[in-house]
């Protein structure tokens, strides 16, 4: 019985899953408790699992342990680092402004340690651990690559590529090479995606494009990016591919950061949860604050919703459609009460049977203050046609009223302009989406939005949209 007994405990101890903690300590060189922190995040296969804020101590020291049974890529202060269960590192972090940093074994060896050595320009204490930087010394061999674009050839380029390949072939992780190659082949079509837009007329062989053929946005290894890197790696792929096909690189479905064309390629090609979730979140809030909502944009929506899996994403989208297809073209513009510079409430129906020209703008919004002079000088331009209203509502805060008011007498400024800052009036960003600025605002003369995200009124289409306004009946 007795024997029965232990052999089940052994049975359920060994089917119990190893507690595992990886442990980081280390420094930054020159660094006091007075130094800025950093962040560490970190990322498994499936997305972040860590994201922390790290502080130094007295001695410019950081300490770091994370409970996990799987390996992990750790950002650490931008430095990527491929952490296994259980490894136990030390790291020394270079002064700011410095792009190398010293990682090395146990944490036995303090920072003091003399016995330096240098793989790459990434200096290692103790023994070498090529697992632990190889990602490091890829992304750190291509920037050095990258500094001298003017040098560079399609040659020196495919050579380059070979060197991240070689570093790759000293490591005998499997899964960390797999890793590696999906880095090596990004950072190598990034460099020839620089070429392209450097070379514009330069005719290339077809192999120059072999490349995106060994990138799949479906790769797990993407999950190991950060957010900014998933957006550039996304944006970066779809210009490339496109290229290879023909189209121009001053194509406005690639220079866009949000295109259609790009949000149709992720909805057809990708079923990464990540790059679904997240970028494809980002392309449409993005979208919405440059451009509005618009039929085809409605439709890409659609199917966002059907194929995102995160609840608050998918939540989101939905608000998003509902919220912007109601102040879109032709729809009935929400009434709104805003106080003018004397704090006289103006209301949208005193303008019932004029074309009303909003800009929607803030004293503290360099691209609202060059295109204002523009919406100024057409407010002066139609000042004596009945049949159209020019007015500027900012959105500075309640405590930058009087930096608004002052801006107001400096410019000169006394027509329809109307502080929308305060409580009373906040109804008014709510309710027309007002997410980015400069934005302008055309209303005809039944109180139907012409444009919700029209052009600046810098360009002569602005002014042009409002002559076919006033033509209208």
């Amino acid at each position: 019985m007795r024997i029965r007994i232990l052999v089940l405990l052994t049975a359920i101890l060994f089917a119990i899953p190893a507690a595992y903690s990886a442990k980081i300590k280390g420094s930054r060189i020159g660094a006091t408790e007075k130094s800025s922190g950093f962040f560490v995040e970190a990322y498994t296969a499936k997305g972040r699992v860590l994201f922390k804020s790290l502080k130094f101590n007295e001695k410019g020291e950081f300490n770091l342990e994370f409970p996990n049974n799987e390996v992990l890529i750790y950002w650490i202060d931008n430095f990527p680092v491929y952490v296994r269960p259980n490894d136990d590192l030390e790291i020394i972090l270079p002064e700011k402004g410095n792009s190398a940093f010293v990682i090395g074994g146990p944490t036995t060896q303090t920072a003091a340690t003399p016995a330096l050595v240098t793989e790459n320009e990434v200096k290692m204490a103790g023994k070498p651990s090529i697992n632990n930087l190889l990602i490091n010394q890829i992304n750190t061999s291509w920037s050095s690559f990258g500094k001298n674009t003017g040098q560079q050839t399609v040659a020196t380029i495919n050579n380059q590529y070979r060197i991240g390949n070689k570093l790759i072939e000293d490591s005998k992780d499997p899964g960390l090479n797999n890793m590696a190659k999906y880095y090596n082949n990004i950072r190598c079509l990034e460099s020839k995606l620089q070429y392209l837009r450097t070379h514009p007329a330069e005719k290339l062989d077809k192999s120059f494009f072999d490349v995106a053929s060994k990138i799949s946005l479906n790769n797990p290894s993407i999950n190991s990016f950060k957010p900014i890197g998933i957006r550039a790696l996304v944006a970066n792929y779809y210009m490339f591919l496109k290229l290879s096909e023909g189209a121009n690189v001053k194509d406005e479905d690639l220079t866009d950061n949000a295109s259609l064309g790009r949000m149709r390629y992720l909805l057809k090609n990708v079923n990464n949860e990540r790059v679904i979730n997240e970028e494809l979140n980002q392309s449409i809030v993005y979208h919405l604050s440059i451009k509005g909502w618009n039929p085809e944009l409605d439709k890409i929506m659609a199917s966002a919703l059907s194929k995102v899996t995160d609840p608050e994403v998918k939540k989101n989208l939905s608000s998003l459609r509902d919220n912007y297809s109601k102040v879109s073209k032709n729809s009935k513009a929400p009434d709104f009460a805003i106080p003018d510079a004397t704090g006289k409430l103006v209301n949208l129906h005193d303008f019932s049977g004029k074309i009303l020209a909003i800009d929607v703008w803030a004293t503290w919004c360099i691209p609202c203050m060059h295109s204002l002079p523009y919406f100024l000088n057409l407010r002066e331009k139609y000042k004596d046609n009945p049949n159209v209203v020019f007015m500027s509502i900012s959105i500075d805060n309640e405590a930058s009223k009087d930096k608004w008011l002052n801006f107001l007498q400096s410019k000169n400024m006394n027509g329809v302009d109307l502080h929308a800052g305060d409580k009373r009036s906040y109804s008014f960003e709510k309710a027309y989406n007002i997410t980015g600025i400069p934005r302008y605002i055309l209303i005809d003369r039944e109180g139907k939005i012409i444009e919700d995200h029209a052009v600046q009124a810098s360009e002569p289409a602005y002014e042009a949209l409002i002559e076919t306004a006033l033509k209208s009946k």
